[in-house]
């Protein structure tokens, strides 16, 4: 399915089954598909799941210029407004974790975010050192150039994600090079305050061997603030919803069956305040 945003872009998605609502961001590079797993996981739970690539990416319009996060952020706003979904739950992975800050930082219909291995803040400072890799204010538009000599994954992703997965990649491959823009506009935002001040509930999880971050950045984050918990796991990197996508689902489970109540009642408000 596709839908179009206010600035004329077809933003490709899927929405599937009934019941409370989450929506899965992908990262940088990132295919909707990475999130099979979940999407059945959820399914079978009983919640309605909205997957979509951002633009540029997968299956949505490609050669779309300029780009920055704010507006990575409005599509996914225009997204929600269209499918008329009230009280969200967000999970996003790399750069759609950082998508996810951003959104609620603007907006306050959402019921809870998961972030997956992603630092509030890429760019490391005196004051911070849990940034992308050496990444800093002198260098990171060289950083953004190329693709990192790591391997994102430790042991591979699991064998039940790479069918659709490949498939996708193959269908639409992901230009780096177009995509540029996007990157230098995610390394300079900074999302520490919003996490900070936020009253929505917000799981970071990390991953312990993740090749970008040190993964001790979720206990940084969630020392300011009582409304954010974090979690690292072992075993993993990156893409840890793909890697070890039974733990990550019972970790998933827990926050959304912990966060349940808050979703009706929030989900409760919005429809009665659009009816008023």
């Amino acid at each position: 399915m596709k839908f179009q945003t206010t600035d004329g872009v077809w933003i490709d998605y899927l929405d599937q089954g009934k019941g409370n609502p989450v929506i899965l961001v992908t990262g940088f590079g990132g295919y909707k598909e990475i999130w099979v797993l979940q999407v059945q996981y959820l399914l079978k739970m009983g919640y309605r799941v909205i997957t979509y690539d951002h633009r540029n990416q997968g299956g949505s319009q490609r050669n779309v210029f300029p780009q920055s996060m704010n507006r990575l952020i409005l599509d996914l706003r225009e997204l929600v407004q269209k499918l008329n979904i009230h009280a969200p739950l967000l999970i996003g992975h790399s750069m759609g974790a950082s998508v996810c800050y951003g959104y609620i930082d603007q907006f306050s219909d959402v019921a809870g975010v998961i972030g997956v291995d992603q630092t509030p803040k890429m760019l490391n400072t005196k004051d911070w050192s849990f940034g992308f890799l050496n990444a800093n204010e002198n260098n990171y538009q060289e950083v953004s150039k190329i693709s990192p000599e790591v391997h994102e994954t430790l042991n591979g992703l699991d064998q039940r994600v790479i069918g659709e997965l490949f498939n996708a990649k193959n269908k639409n491959p992901f230009r780096r090079e177009a995509n540029y823009q996007l990157l230098l506009d995610h390394f300079r935002k900074d999302w520490r305050e919003t996490l900070a001040n936020t009253t929505v509930p917000v799981m970071l999880m990390s991953a312990v061997q993740s090749p970008y971050y040190k993964a001790a950045f979720v206990d940084e984050v969630s020392g300011t603030n009582s409304c954010v918990s974090g979690v690292k796991l072992n075993n993993c990197g990156h893409v840890i919803m793909a890697e070890v996508p039974d733990e990550f689902n019972q970790l998933l489970r827990h926050f959304l069956l912990k966060n349940h109540r808050r979703q009706v009642i929030s989900k409760d408000l919005c429809q009665n305040n659009i009816r008023d």
